[in-house]
């Protein structure tokens, strides 16, 4: 998973428990300004705490045990292959793997420029309020006169107030209110709330936070308007008489807020114990929990990337793929068999995501025995990849292949099925396999086999370099023929010389469009291989006596100088 996507979720996970903490503990307690340290505290906490790592806190997180799993997992083998032929069709492949990251992915982003344009949008209007009002001063206080009917706000050191719309009194309560917002700077607790909800606006806790944090902060200016004498119950008359004006923005401290019910209540609301106050320091042991359960994140994913890579051989000589005596695993193709059973484990990270499937992988068996060079040719998902190539290369040697009586390299191909049950097949299942595999059609070159041979015949050129310094040796290419006919090269995955293996990628590249395989009548992708044996003829020169060729490869003749 990217990092940024780690992080927002760690932030918003630790949201989750800073409001189920508060809506347990504090939510009836009357400690206003302790609460608004709680919230600044865990707002800032949940931003922060995802970059600290302390590495001693890493074995704290030790203690979580696994719980076993339920699910049955069997991985299947088959023997050691040279290519694949056929693959699924473009639109089964397109089927079954619908790219749902990216489509989250570009959902949330779209969503998160809304609520960012939004935002923007809100300030734009408290300015655009700001220059339509008139700068005047009431109780000696520095205030903006609305011209609309609009509730009284406060934005950082601005004050809002249509002054003529309320009576004396009213208007020295509103300004008290208003002025007991600027001075504690509770715009700020608005602004850090709304910068979060931008990007975790998916959240539900971080709305019941902010809802909760704007309410605290009108019970705290209410505090500050009865600290100076005002009668109680004439202010919540006065509150009562708002209760239906229009609100400006939502990012601004309004003096009149639609729960006003818990106002008025936490306005006569008796003051609770101080002894009450220990309760807050249940925030210490989560602040703890969740530092350690970072760095011990943090720590096991850099031993993962600081674990030095396995020293690859460089692979100067040859790869064969055919060859005269072919390698042996210790003990035949049945010790291969159980040491692949015995030694593959089924990720459990993949077998909580359900996800299975076939991994094709290749390897070379060195000339030493060793293995090497393995590597996924057509994977599933990086769990599985990892698992079929980690088992691969923690084989034991083998028997080297041999040609011409000397060991020399030679390269495999083996399946590995990650399959998530073993049941058998049912007979529905049977007969649909049945079915596909009596209506597959193979795809065919414009014109036939024939035609196939002369173009290859034709196109395919010496290139002169090669003849001119003796190269001369076996190529085998790939290339897949996709549904709509088009020829789309793969690799080479056997060449004596680049110079030749970029001769036959060139004519494999040239190739017209072929009439697609098809299953069902309907175009499906199918992997083909081409066979290519550069010959130079002249006194100089060895004549073949390598192993038999492929019916279909393609004997090129060219003459050393």
């Amino acid at each position: 998973m990217h990092p940024i996507l780690v992080y927002i979720l760690q932030v918003n996970f630790a949201l989750v428990l800073f409001y189920l903490l508060f809506t347990l503990l504090f939510k009836r307690d009357t400690f206003l300004k302790i609460r608004r340290f709680y919230f600044l505290s865990a707002l800032l906490f949940s931003v922060i705490y995802p970059l600290l790592v302390v590495p001693g806190l890493s074995d704290f997180w030790n203690f979580r045990f696994s719980e076993p799993q339920t699910v049955e997992a069997t991985v299947f083998f088959e023997a050691p292959t040279l290519e694949v032929m056929v693959e699924e069709s473009e639109a089964e492949a397109a089927s079954l793997n619908i790219p749902w990251e990216q489509i989250f992915i570009t959902l949330y982003i779209a969503v998160t420029i809304f609520f960012i344009l939004r935002f923007l949008w809100q300030l734009i209007s408290i300015f655009r309020i700001r220059l339509k009002s008139e700068e005047t001063e009431v109780l000696g206080i520095k205030v903006y006169d609305l011209k609309d009917n609009i509730t009284p706000f406060s934005f950082f050191g601005m004050i809002f107030v249509n002054s003529e719309m309320h009576s004396k009194e009213e208007l020295e309560q509103i300004i008290i209110h208003e002025h007991t917002h600027v001075s504690e700077k509770h715009s700020l607790d608005i602004m850090l709330v709304e910068s979060i909800l931008l990007f975790s606006w998916w959240n539900p806790a971080v709305w019941l936070l902010k809802r909760e944090m704007a309410m605290n902060l009108e019970y705290l200016a209410d505090v500050g308007v009865l600290r100076e004498g005002v009668d109680s119950r004439e202010y919540q008359y006065h509150l009562l008489r708002l209760t239906y004006h229009e609100t400006a923005v939502q990012i601004v401290n309004n003096f009149n807020v639609s729960q006003l019910k818990q106002r008025i209540m936490m306005m006569n609301k008796t003051r609770s114990s101080s002894l009450k106050l220990a309760k807050y320091l249940t925030i210490l042991p989560i602040f703890f929990i969740l530092i350690a359960a970072n760095s011990s994140y943090a720590g096991e994913k850099d031993q993962s990337l600081q674990e030095p890579p396995p020293v690859k051989k460089e692979v100067t000589e040859e790869i064969f793929v055919v060859v005269e005596q072919q390698p042996e695993y210790p003990g035949g193709q049945e010790a291969m068999m159980k040491f692949l059973s015995d030694s593959i484990v089924y990720p459990e990270e993949a077998k909580a995501k359900g996800i299975q499937g076939r991994v094709i992988c290749n390897y070379v068996v060195m000339k030493d025995g060793s293995i090497d060079d393995v590597n996924v040719v057509r994977g599933v998902d990086p769990l599985l990849d990892a698992e079929a190539v980690r088992v691969l290369k923690s084989m034991p040697a083998w028997k080297p292949g041999k040609q011409r009586g000397q060991a020399v390299n030679v390269r495999y191909t083996l399946p590995l099925e990650f399959r998530l049950d073993n049941k058998p097949l049912s007979e529905e299942k049977k007969e649909e396999l049945q079915r596909i595999k009596d209506s597959f059609v193979e795809a065919e070159f414009p014109g036939g086999e024939s035609a196939y041979f002369k173009y290859l015949t034709e196109s395919i050129k010496y290139p002169v370099i090669a003849q001119e310094n003796g190269i001369q040796g076996l190529v085998l290419a790939r290339y897949r023929i996709l549904s709509n006919g088009k020829v789309e090269f793969i690799d080479i995955t056997n060449g004596a010389d680049p110079l030749l293996g970029r001769e036959v990628q060139r004519i494999i590249e040239g190739m017209p469009d072929w009439t697609p395989s098809r299953i069902d009548g309907k175009g499906t992708t199918s992997v083909a291989t081409l066979t290519v044996q550069f010959r130079l003829q002249g006194d100089n020169t060895k004549p073949y006596d390598g192993p038999p060729l492929p019916e279909n490869a393609i004997v090129v003749v060219g003459y050393a100088s």
